[in-house]
């Protein structure tokens, strides 16, 4: 936002973020509301229509009292949208249909993978809320199994997953959830998310069931879980009988079977390290070098530096930072150090500043939609 001259926003040209524009006619009806969102669900609920995505490497700048002004301001590099994104129409994908799709194509895998024996075995098919719930239905209609809410949410408790602290994460997932006893008790269960949980599968077991099949809407990440596992060794970590990962052919296809555009591409580098954006080599190992340092540094240190913008750290590491006197010396004492051990490994210390300007100055160059 500019004070007084326009709302700007714009989508970086590789497509990978999603943003939308909506309008609506504002109360006094003497003209136009405008919103941009990234997903179409949060325009929908507030009332706006004629949705339109900005397309990539586009910028769309509002005036004030006037309507909206597009200009290309980079050339589009590729329309790969993250396949991350969540519930909404997203370049004219609908993410419920995808995932409708997504459940399909995991069922057969589930039926090639432990064989239709034992799929014949399973009493129930219980997806967790609320992400998987749309896929999990699907997998029930096509193995032909029933389908069962046997896992209550609890509705006031915040996302789990980006709880600072893996403890805090367990704790979390049981305090969101509630396996009903009655559904599990003595039943061979199939359970379907789009990530995997230890807690998940615990809970099912303490619940009563006998067998426990946890099949994920998601490839498996190797950088995560699966990281020197395979899947007989990660279903034992996650208090499985055994566990099935949608691929990720499958995974993309669901996406852009739906895709108006032919040969749609999608940002897939956190399943396979293979990133849309150019990532130069030893980029992400310079990355682990840089986040290993903090480990060296006295928390009060860490927690200084955070402040300036230096780090990535919990709530935790600012323990014992009182004064400002004390996190300016602090933050000095952690600049020193770090800058001396990145140049004693050849790297280059990074520049900071105060304040940064952000100008527009090629807001012209590629022509106005």
């Amino acid at each position: 936002m500019v004070a007084g001259f326009a709302i700007i926003g714009a989508r970086d040209p590789y497509g990978i973020r999603p943003l939308v524009l909506g309008s609506r006619p504002n109360k006094d009806g003497r003209g136009m509301d405008y919103m941009m969102a990234s997903e179409s669900v949060a325009l929908d609920q507030l009332g706006f229509t004629n949705v339109i995505d900005v397309k990539p490497g586009e910028a769309v700048i509002i005036p004030k009292g006037k309507g909206p002004v597009f200009r290309q301001v980079h050339p589009s590099l590729a329309y790969a949208p993250d396949i991350f994104e969540p519930d909404s129409v997203i370049d004219g994908i609908s993410v419920y249909q995808s995932r409708q799709r997504m459940g399909l194509k995991l069922a057969q895998t589930i039926r090639t993978t432990l064989g239709q024996d034992v799929v014949d075995s399973i009493d129930i098919v219980v997806p967790i809320p609320e992400t998987s719930t749309i896929s999990a239905l699907s997998v029930a209609q096509t193995l032909q199994r029933p389908y069962c809410q046997a896992f209550v949410k609890n509705r006031y408790i915040f996302r789990t997953f980006i709880m600072p602290g893996q403890e805090k994460r367990r704790k979390g997932v049981r305090s969101k959830l509630n396996a009903m006893r009655s559904e599990f008790k003595d039943r061979n269960v199939l359970l379907i998310d789009d990530s995997e949980s230890l807690e998940i599968c615990s809970m099912a077991r303490e619940a009563g069931a006998k067998k426990v099949y946890f099949a994920s809407c998601s490839p498996s990440i190797t950088e995560l879980i699966a990281h020197e596992r395979d899947r007989q060794s990660i279903a034992a970590h996650i208090n499985a009988d055994d566990v099935i990962y949608q691929s990720l052919v499958d995974l993309e296809a669901a996406c852009a079977e739906l895709s108006p555009r032919k040969n749609q591409r999608f940002e897939v580098g956190m399943f396979c390290g293979k990133y849309v954006t150019p990532v130069s080599e030893g980029y992400l190992e310079h990355l682990d070098r840089i986040r290993g340092q903090q480990g060296c540094f006295p928390k009060a240190a860490v927690a200084a530096a955070a402040a300036r913008g230096l780090g990535r750290v919990n709530d935790s590491d600012a323990d014992g930072v009182d004064s400002e006197e004390e996190r300016g010396a602090a933050s000095s004492a952690y600049e020193e150090q770090a800058i001396s051990g990145m140049s004693q490994q050849g790297l280059e210390a990074p520049v900071m500043t105060e304040q940064m300007d952000i100008s527009l100055p090629n807001i012209g160059d590629y022509g106005e939609r």
